[in-house]
């Protein structure tokens, strides 16, 4: 089933594939590193440069290939705030690109980042762990993607390779993946969670089964979430996902009546509850 976080924040978890604990004191999430003969690819740019250069010492370490270019799962400043500590270019989907582009424009003064909260561009727990992560933001560099995919680009690394796939679903539009063939390791960034950036977190059933039916041609041995503190293996990936299924399914059928339906199983029942507010269908 799912394996346990080690004492160690670093795991090496298949042959081409290292793991980076996340850490939700400030919501750092997995930080992932896919290593060939000739080059390194990173998953995810990190929550700021401190947090991606710890990942950089990790990898330095154990003598890991010249990284060469970071692969982001989607725009959100955790994600993606610490992408240069890496000098490296930086491959994403276009609309991260275009949000990003944004984010690099903003003032993020403590009075300006107070503002976009209150008009509703940012949302109150973001700022919250932004200043956590970020208490001084003097220096922040926000770096736009430049090399752009739309559906999904392969990256060889020497002996093994890497594709980032967009796949999309109700936390972020921008979303995809990352795959490593052979090893079957899928790096899922945020995809499979509720979208945060609205007046109440929500799933939508036209959503959740869009993102399911992307994500069946990936062939999983080992599945690492954004937030999650566990690497699920086949069987626990696949119950995840049945669950996703269970929940759009039971809401589709049943409407606001699908939360007694859940009633005895609580992570059933708030994937309900996120889907009724998708829906516009709560009791």
């Amino acid at each position: 089933m799912a394996r346990a976080v080690p004492d160690s924040r670093f795991q090496q978890l298949t042959e081409h594939v290292d793991w980076f604990t996340p850490d939700d004191r400030t919501d750092r999430p997995a930080l992932g590193a896919v290593h060939g003969r000739d080059a390194t690819l990173l998953v995810e740019g990190g929550a700021s440069a401190a947090h991606l250069s710890a990942f950089l010492a990790e990898l330095a370490t154990r003598e890991r290939p010249p990284v060469t270019a970071i692969a982001l799962t989607h725009w959100h400043w955790d994600h993606s705030f610490g992408s240069a500590a890496a000098g490296a270019p930086v491959l994403a989907h276009r609309d991260t690109a275009a949000e990003l582009a944004v984010q690099a424009g903003y003032d993020w003064s403590d009075e300006a980042l107070d503002a976009r909260v209150r008009d509703g561009r940012e949302i109150p727990f973001c700022a919250e762990m932004i200043r956590l992560e970020l208490p001084d933001r003097s220096g922040l560099r926000i770096v736009v993607p430049d090399q752009i995919v739309d559906a999904e680009r392969r990256v060889d690394l020497g002996g093994a390779a890497a594709v980032l796939a967009h796949v999309g679903g109700d936390h972020s539009a921008d979303s995809c993946v990352v795959h490593v063939p052979g090893d079957d390791v899928l790096f899922l960034g945020d995809c499979l969670y509720q979208r945060l950036h609205a007046p109440e977190p929500l799933l939508t059933v036209a959503g959740v089964r869009a993102l399911l039916d992307a994500l069946e041609r990936f062939p999983v041995a080992a599945a690492v979430e954004g937030h999650g503190d566990e690497v699920l293996d086949a069987t626990a990936y696949a119950a995840r996902l049945n669950e996703l299924r269970q929940a759009a399914d039971l809401v589709d059928a049943r409407g606001p009546a699908a939360v007694d339906d859940a009633a005895d199983d609580p992570e059933l029942r708030e994937l309900v509850e996120f889907l009724l507010v998708g829906a516009g269908a709560r009791q």
